[in-house]
């Protein structure tokens, strides 16, 4: 695995020395790696990232001098030391060994680091760290404290158990499109031996324990599942009890809500699908295309701007924080920063009062995002009701899974620490 920390050490690199996403240099880096070794770098590439202020916490520990050494040597010591304390099925002798192959003139000094932080593991201290309430919480669990501060006057105390949960690798799903193969694509994950089971609330969701030999097989390059996660699913809950007839998603890509209108449009019915971004206009398109839906047309248009159809329904899947997905996208904590939620808002204000022109008397607006923060969720649909009047809350479907219902107000969330899936958020608004 010499190659696969080699490449590791390269891609965080470059990560560091700019502001790309990791996802995008992953993207682009070329290899001659095998599928299984790609595998653990991009693994150990992104808990390194993801872990990076507690480790850069207990690696102090063992540095002699405030000064840390060059950038190139530290960087190697994050990646040994995440390896040694988050990564199951390595061994340290190899790690070790791997690592001090890799640090030219510091061979001694990366050795006797790493030999620490083994130490430091296999004493119980490292256990002790998580429950040590003198140190704080975002270095514990490694988030910026701004983040940490924000969901703690959200959440109060049970912002440990978020950061705990958006910690945890997320849970994979497909979802069935093709009801009458159930029987067979239960039988076909058994065989893979990837079958986990049904996820508990939607009997059209299964959890499996890879999702990388389905994208090859029939099953999925046929469409008879896909993968999405449920929390994709809340806006299906407000949708019309008959179906929908015409619809208009305006922030579409990369698809998986464009799917669920498709699956309740009515014969004769269509789906408007728009997306500012080309490209992830063209990912829709593979997407509905390989799924097989045909009610649907496609049109590039910016959300603040764009003149719609007369529609009686209108989705918005709002660009948002994300924090809801932080679980996929391990470097989304570093990146995201506290003036990108104002920037946001502002953005989410624009698109709702855009849209709101085009909804006729009573039509309806479906507001979701992948985020739990209120400040996206609750208090913009709440404000957007105070300027506009002539809407007003819609309830959701009583098929409406209970656990996803909140006590004071018509919507529906996922939260990570409570529910088995990733942070979601959708509200409907109707106008009079």
């Amino acid at each position: 695995m010499l190659s696969s920390r080699k490449e590791a050490l390269i891609l965080l690199q470059k990560w560091f020395y700019s502001d790309a996403y990791i996802d995008h240099l992953l993207d682009q880096v070329t290899t001659s790696l095998s599928a299984q070794d790609r595998r653990f770098r991009d693994a150990l590439v992104h808990l390194t990232i993801q872990w990076k202020r507690q480790t850069d916490a207990i690696l102090s520990q063992f540095l002699k001098s405030s000064k840390k050494p060059p950038k190139e040597i530290y960087l190697l010591l994050l990646l040994g030391a995440t390896e040694l304390l988050h990564m199951a099925g390595t061994r340290d002798y190899g790690t070790v060994n791997s690592l001090v192959s890799l640090a030219r003139f510091h061979k001694k000094f990366v050795n006797a680091i790493l030999r620490n932080v083994i130490r430091f593991r296999d004493s119980g201290a490292f256990d002790q760290f998580f429950t040590n309430s003198a140190i704080p919480l975002g270095v514990r669990y490694s988030f910026p404290d701004w983040m940490v501060d924000r969901w703690k006057s959200q959440f109060g105390h049970d912002v440990e158990r978020l950061l705990q949960a958006l910690n945890q690798p997320p849970l994979r799903m497909i979802r069935l499109i093709d009801e009458s193969k159930r029987e067979d694509v239960i039988d076909i994950l058994t065989s893979m031996n990837i079958w986990e089971g049904i996820y508990p609330d939607r009997e059209d969701f299964f959890c499996v324990k890879s999702l990388q030999p389905l994208l090859n097989h029939d099953i999925f390059t046929s469409g008879v599942v896909t993968i999405q996660d449920v929390s994709s699913t809340l806006v299906e809950y407000f949708f019309p009890e008959g179906g929908i007839h015409l619809a208009c998603d305006v922030c579409s890509g990369p698809g998986g809500k464009t799917v669920s209108l498709l699956k309740h449009v009515v014969p004769g019915g269509k789906v408007y699908a728009y997306d500012i971004d080309l490209l992830r206009l063209n990912q829709v398109r593979e997407t509905l295309n390989r799924l097989k839906f045909s009610q649907v047309e496609l049109h590039q248009a910016d959300a603040r701007s764009a003149t719609y159809p007369k529609a009686d329904l209108f989705l918005i899947d709002a660009p948002c924080s994300g924090f809801g997905v932080i679980r996929k996208r391990s470097d989304l904590r570093w990146r995201r920063k506290p003036e990108d939620i104002t920037l946001l808002q502002n953005l989410q204000t624009e698109i709702l009062e855009n849209v709101s022109r085009s909804v006729p008397p009573g039509g309806s607006i479906i507001y979701s995002t992948c985020t739990f923060d209120k400040a996206e969720n609750n208090d913009m649909i709440e404000r957007f009701l105070k300027n506009h009047p002539d809407f007003h809350w819609v309830e959701p479907s009583g098929k409406a899974p209970k656990a996803w219902r909140d006590a004071t107000l018509p919507i529906l969330q996922t939260l990570p620490q409570n529910h088995r899936c990733e942070g979601s958020f959708a509200g409907r608004v109707k106008r009079l």
